[in-house]
């Protein structure tokens, strides 16, 4: 099953959350973390994610995936014998205020372990570390991994399963080139245009690839900071005329954005053409994007640095079957299955330890961990360089997607390509001699 072509958008639905209190139990914790006497009472898993606002497309399905781990565990039997249940919160807009309640409501619950794509804003460290259980995220900022590498002792127990936004921008500077030489792409000359939100995500992603496309001969044609939310592209799209650049990125996490501006991109330069090509950071992967920008995003290139491809990872048939069988229709982004990787990861280390409240155990299991997932295999750097997850072809590979009949494909790397690239169509073709 070609699971990058099967990335529909759909409506995000109403959700009531059930928030499933902890039954009675002493608090984890014990002496360095681990329980005094037998473990007792159900495991109680946290998790925070974005249910509402522009982002709830993706939280949707990070929130499926963990219900669907957990009803999957406990027909077999639970975790050492022990019932799993869920507490979640929902952290919107990612608004710092919020993932800090949020925080604070769910640590008060005494999770055993907190579970999440992402809960970001770059405070989900500081916030979540607080406590003594594994916290493992993909939130994908230098901000949430540079706590652990300031402070190893305090925030040893956090977890980035993914690289982080630096990489990004380095990937898409030494990639770039490539996919223009596959295409038999020739720019009007060797300048990029970079339009970048302020949010930390967005920035340094941008920041990185400016820094090393330039060290490649590349200029800088313009740089637009923008907020989220703008609704009219025009002013920019006309500093693209003029300066035709060979690369026009944008970073902007918000996919109502991105859609727009694809939108308003085909609207101008669909019939007159320009030789440039485009590229976004991750936001098309949000499911959202796609039903706003349809056609308008062919052509579109885009990438993550944690992603899914039939030719990486352990196979996901059987998964994919009973995720359809279970919701209607087949995992419309990666969140179904690198979640589900994060909630396995903790879970065979608890296996291993075989303990679920002796922390630290728990912690230095999946610190050593050496786990085949749906997006790759996951090995964690040490706490002093920020234990996030490596990236690599070998690894977890950066996943590059172009836009076709308004669906994804996977295209590069060629470990992982399910597909071919297609020159986008605004691109004037080439006179024959």
């Amino acid at each position: 099953m070609d699971v990058s072509r099967s990335r529909w958008a759909m409506p995000v639905a109403l959700m009531t959350i059930v928030l499933v209190a902890a039954a009675c139990r002493a608090p984890g914790g014990g002496e360095e973390g681990g329980a005094t006497g037998e473990e007792e009472g159900d495991i109680v898993v946290a998790s925070a994610m974005p249910l509402t606002g522009p982002y709830a497309s993706d939280g949707e399905e990070m929130l499926q995936a963990l219900e669907m781990a957990i009803d999957e565990y406990n027909a077999e039997g639970g975790l050492l014998g022990r019932k799993l249940t869920l507490v979640t919160c929902d952290v919107g807009a990612l608004e710092v205020d919020t993932i800090q309640a949020c925080a604070e409501r769910l640590l008060g619950e005494n999770p055993d372990a907190v579970i999440t794509g992402y809960d970001d804003s770059g405070v989900n460290t500081l916030a979540f570390g607080e406590g003594d259980m594994p916290y493992l995220h993909a939130v994908t900022m230098r901000a949430a991994i540079e706590p652990v590498m300031d402070d190893p002792e305090k925030y040893g127990n956090v977890f980035q399963y993914d690289p982080s936004d630096y990489d990004y921008g380095t990937n898409a500077a030494a990639v770039l080139p490539d996919v223009a030489e596959r295409l038999g792409f020739e720019p009007a000359n060797r300048t990029v245009a970079v339009i970048t939100t302020d949010y930390a995500y967005n920035a340094v992603g941008a920041d990185a690839f400016i820094e090393t496309i330039k060290q490649q001969g590349y200029d800088l044609a313009l740089k637009e900071v923008i907020p989220f939310g703008v609704q009219e592209f025009g002013p920019i799209l006309s500093k693209i005329e003029e300066a035709e650049p060979a690369f026009v990125t944008f970073w902007d996490l918000d996919p109502s954005d991105a859609a727009r501006f694809m939108q308003q991109w085909t609207r101008q330069f669909g019939d007159t053409g320009i030789r440039s090509l485009v590229y976004m950071q991750y936001t098309p992967n949000i499911p959202e994007f796609l039903e706003l920008a349809g056609e308008s995003a062919s052509g579109l290139l885009w990438a993550t640095v944690i992603g899914v491809s039939d030719k990486i990872g352990r196979d996901k048939t059987d998964y994919i079957r009973r995720w359809t069988e279970r919701y209607g229709h087949e995992p419309f982004s990666i969140h179904p299955f690198v979640v589900r990787d994060a909630f396995d990861i903790w879970a065979q280390a608890v296996q291993e330890v075989g303990c679920v409240e002796c922390y630290d155990k728990v912690v230095e299991a999946i610190r050593a961990t050496d786990y085949l997932g749906f997006a790759g295999r996951y090995r964690f750097t040490p706490p002093e360089e920020g234990q996030y997850a490596m990236p690599g072809d070998d690894l977890l590979p950066t996943i590059w997607s172009q836009v076709q009949d308004a669906q994804n494909v996977v295209v590069l790397p060629d470990v992982a390509a399910e597909g071919t690239l297609q020159m986008p169509p605004w691109v004037p073709q080439v006179p024959q001699e």
